[in-house]
């Protein structure tokens, strides 16, 4: 099918979404092709303000304000004394503790349901005169002779068809389409995470403005998360590092809650909760796909790369990768198909990869110890006025999602914290002696299901594979978990 497109991109999430609005805007013939119907259910809800600017781009930031979505002022980060008490230390990255400079035009971010916070996406690049194919799925791309990527078979209206574009990109985000199918993708050493996460209500938040920070909670080997959304809806999640989760079940419920009972300071934020969401398994977050360009295609977002939620990046990554790959495409065309542009975009992702995976694999490597992690806490927190001195504000600035700004003040933290953990144990302040010593007293609590959730199983569990290769365990699954 020679169809009448320049461009095709494969994913209508946050990158495929974005990509396209901006080629649209510069006058490409752009076909949006999407599996599945939107709204649907997708993790990592929590915004970063850095992303105002793309939305400003987009003519969307307005909208965005006023959707009724969690108005996000900080991210929190607490760490207990120990596991059977509910005091705890605490270091709030508040997003107006920042250098002027580096502010957004609207100095704040989003809580957010991506069911809701997709399809607005979605939908602004349909206003913008981008085509939506829904419930079309991409099985293969097509290159020629020369590696030049020519088209692409897909299945769409219950028929085989191939799809002709001057350029492909890829944005089908862990599935990795292109990657897969060329060269696979590589696990990270460091950052070997495995999450579990689902929505409650009624799980206590804090008062007046707060009520919307992000709350993380660092525990042994990982952290737990409290994302609070709309209509009184909390995503949790528990994230855990190898080899924290080495002895998990594939019954993601049973994993949660385990981890909900295990820590007074968590377990009392849920003395009124019911679950009214199914909970859901990730394996493997953090990886690298070994080749995310070429003659006539590129992959944006986590079709490119994933570290990891600690610090919410993944919706960043998404949308500046995608505005940097609507620039590269745009100048490529233009340009005779200049392949010295895709080697611009090529460098500007593996410097990208950098800033990011550094400092999250400081703090994974801090995670296995107690005291680095309290450190941390203790120091950017109440010794330094949550970030509030003239080295801390610019290292805030990296968890705005700003990742390009004020490189040598995150990259010199991340030192020291790979000092801290390389140290700590050698001096005897290694493990998290505290947490295996105290036990939560308190009896174990059942939480309640919504009654539409009393006969659902929970069979959703992606996985990054084994080999290196990066692969669901069966398209039915995958296709559960959404």
């Amino acid at each position: 099918m020679n169809a009448s497109f320049d461009v095709a991109v494969i994913g209508s999430g946050p990158g495929g979404s974005v990509a396209a609005t901006f080629l649209a805007q510069k006058g490409y013939r752009v076909v949006l092709i999407e599996r599945e119907t939107f709204p649907r259910f997708h993790v990592g809800e929590s915004l970063l303000p850095a992303t105002q600017r793309i939305w400003e781009k987009m003519g969307l930031a307005g909208e965005l304000e006023q959707s009724g979505h969690t108005f996000k002022y900080a991210g929190e980060f607490r760490i207990g004394h120990q596991p059977d008490k509910s005091d705890f230390t605490c270091t709030t990255g508040y997003f107006h503790h920042i250098p002027q400079k580096d502010f957004t035009p609207r100095p704040y971010a989003y809580q957010v349901e991506r069911a809701v916070f997709d399809k607005q996406l979605q939908d602004c690049a349909v206003r913008h005169g981008v085509t939506l194919w829904s419930e079309t799925s991409v099985t293969e791309v097509l290159f020629d002779e020369r590696g030049r990527a020519t088209g692409m078979k897909l299945r769409r209206n219950g028929k085989e068809e191939i799809l002709n574009t001057n350029f492909i990109i890829d944005a089908s985000g862990r599935r990795a389409l292109i990657a897969n199918q060329l060269d696979g993708v590589v696990l990270d050493p460091v950052i070997k995470t495995s999450a579990v996460f689902g929505h409650f209500k009624g799980v206590s938040r804090d008062p007046g403005w707060r009520q919307g920070f992000f709350n993380g909670y660092f525990v042994p080997n990982g952290w737990i998360w409290m994302i609070p959304l709309a209509n009184d809806v909390m995503s949790v999640g528990y994230v855990q590092n190898k080899p924290g989760s080495d002895n998990w079940s594939n019954n993601g419920e049973e994993v949660l809650l385990d981890a909900i009972n295990r820590f007074q300071f968590v377990q009392e934020r849920f003395k009124d909760a019911v679950q009214v969401g199914r909970v859901r398994m990730l394996k493997d977050l953090a990886y690298e796909t070994k080749q995310f360009c070429g003659d006539g295609w590129l992959s944006v977002g986590d079709a490119n790369f994933f570290v990891d939620p600690l610090y919410s990046s993944g919706v960043q990554v998404a949308h500046s990768t995608a505005e940097f790959a609507a620039e590269t495409v745009d100048a490529f065309l233009k340009g005779n198909r200049d392949m010295s542009v895709i080697r611009r975009y090529e460098n500007y992702i593996l410097d990208y990869r950098k800033r990011v995976f550094r400092p999250m694999r400081s703090f994974y490597r801090c995670m296995r110890h107690y005291y680095p992690m309290y450190r941390y806490v203790k120091l950017t927190g109440p010794t330094f006025n949550h970030f509030d001195n003239w080295y801390f504000r610019r290292v805030c600035v990296w968890g705005t999602g700003q990742f390009h700004r004020h490189n040598w003040a995150v990259q010199s933290f991340a030192l020291v914290g790979n000092i801290y953990a390389w140290i700590s144990p050698k001096i005897g302040l290694g493990g998290w002696p505290k947490y295996d010593k105290f036990k939560n007293p308190n009896p174990p609590i059942r939480v309640p299901k919504a009654p539409e959730l009393e006969h659902k199983t929970d069979a959703s569990v992606l996985t990054a594979g084994t080999n290196g290769k990066h692969m669901p365990q069966s398209e039915a699954i995958e296709m559960a978990a959404h």
